[in-house]
């Protein structure tokens, strides 16, 4: 029975709160002393090294979607290059008035279109992929590959975006946990489903490794939780109420834009493709979903590390992150109901 407009704008709008009411304690726990700063950078390392990495194996070996030839390659390259799409469309906007959109300098104008080009594809995106389709593993599955598109695209067109050039060590970034994990358990899923691989040796595989793969599953449980507290205590690192009010007219501007690019014609444009593109039921819901987000939180941090302004990263990801609590399950059900 399919489900109604209504129906999946409630699950959607559950799931959204679930996820807030997680960041909101870690904002709680901060702002009361209970979290001290020295753990944010520990918390980090240990969702990127461990968590995330723990969750993308346990997801990814038990989903059958790449039986799928599809669900290989286009995850991959839609997530990368709709990045390249939304910083072309932040870059549109640089070309008008700086009095109609508070950006005035060149530092400015590379962190915008930086950061509405990212959209929030893990930390909010997974767990609501989780509730909305709890049912099965192949979304997840392709999540993930569509995931590895977009971190990759962090990583060169992001940062060359912010500054303004290829940075040798920024590569070295793309050896990190959830990516190595995606290459190799991939090739280890499309081995584990290959008729050419005996039953009788699939058991023996399970039998001798089975414990490793429950305690793999039981740190994949843990994975969204603590990321989203993490993106709780990342937040809370740049709230300083006295800047904003300082300079609340350019942020009023930035936020417009922000919201307009992030909310309105990316989610038109990845919606379009999940209704045009003859693709898979399992890549219209990822770009679904995906289209739906927020800009991601990350860019803040990347504009801190590469020169960018960290005043309009935090303009810009920060107003369309809280406007996406209304805008997100809307589009959610509306795309579900198109596709």
């Amino acid at each position: 029975m399919p489900q109604t407009f209504f129906h999946t704008f409630s699950i959607a709008l559950t799931a959204i709160l679930s996820v807030l009411c997680i960041i909101f304690f870690a904002i709680l726990l901060r702002r009361t002393g209970r979290i001290s700063l020295e753990t944010d950078q520990g918390l980090l390392r240990l969702t990127i090294d461990l968590l995330i990495p723990c969750l993308i194996i346990d997801r990814i070996l038990n989903t059958n979607a790449f039986s799928e030839a599809q669900n290989l390659w286009l995850p991959p390259f839609l997530g990368f290059s709709l990045t390249g799409l939304g910083i072309l469309a932040g870059f549109a906007v640089t070309f008008l008035p700086a009095w109609g959109t508070g950006l005035s300098t060149r530092q400015q104008k590379r962190t915008f279109a930086s950061c509405v080009g990212i959209l929030n594809y893990g930390y909010i995106a997974i767990p609501l992929v989780d509730v909305l389709f709890s049912d099965n593993h192949r979304t997840m599955g392709v999540l993930f590959l569509q995931y590895l598109g977009a971190e990759v695209s962090i990583w060169t067109l992001v940062v060359f975006t912010l500054r303004g050039k290829f940075d040798s060590t920024s590569w070295r970034q793309l050896i990190n946990g959830p990516i190595l994990a995606i290459l190799i358990v991939v090739p280890l899923n499309l081995l584990g489903h290959s008729v050419l691989i005996s039953e009788e040796f699939h058991d023996y595989i399970v039998l001798c490794f089975g414990f490793l793969m429950w305690a793999i599953h039981q740190i994949g449980q843990t994975a969204i939780p603590i990321s989203l507290m993490t993106v709780g205590l990342t937040i809370t690192a740049f709230i300083r109420h006295e800047e904003i009010k300082n300079r609340w007219r350019t942020t009023l501007k930035i936020s417009f834009w922000s919201c307009l690019i992030r909310l309105v014609i990316m989610p038109t444009i990845f919606l379009t493709l999940a209704v045009l593109l003859p693709c898979t039921v399992e890549i219209k819901r990822v770009l679904v979903i995906h289209g739906a987000m927020g800009s991601a939180i990350f860019p803040i941090v990347l504009s801190k590390l590469y020169n960018g302004n960290t005043e309009t990263a935090f303009d810009t990801v920060i107003s369309n992150t809280l406007v996406s609590i209304i805008t997100l399950p809307l589009w959610i059900a509306f795309g579900m109901k198109m596709i």
